[in-house]
């Protein structure tokens, strides 16, 4: 498995070598840029999945939004898991039943809670 975070200035470009055998992803967490060879534009928010080849390109466009400093990405790969994929909101499994089971799951409250009030600390404050 591969992960990289990369904040590319504004104009920058990286050429990052890359396994054949690997998927890649690159995800835009802010900025606007290109990527791969034949510089498709991307944006905040999206995803590219990268076809067969041995190197990511990535670049930043020279002008970017005047409160973002430039193009930031996460990139993952990985080997092929080569299993089923069956999705439903935010759940991700191998098969539609599994997905159902996870929302029955999640509705019992099986997948933990996050408390709705915040309890401040009791402890002495300085």
């Amino acid at each position: 498995m591969a992960m990289a975070h990369a904040t590319l200035s504004p104009g920058a470009e990286i050429r990052l070598p890359w396994r054949r055998d690997f998927n890649a992803l690159v995800y835009v967490l802010s900025g606007t840029g290109t990527v791969g060879a034949e510089r498709r534009p991307v944006r905040t928010g999206q995803a590219t999945v990268f076809g067969p080849g041995d190197t990511i390109i990535v670049a930043a466009d020279a002008r970017q939004e005047s409160r973002l400093t430039g193009l930031d990405v996460v990139i993952l790969g990985g080997l092929p898991i080569r299993e089923p994929i069956a999705w439903a909101g935010p759940f991700v499994m191998n098969t539609e039943a599994e997905v159902l089971a996870t929302f029955e799951d999640h509705q019992q409250g099986k997948l933990g809670v996050i408390p709705a009030t915040y309890v401040p600390h009791s402890g002495a404050r300085g």
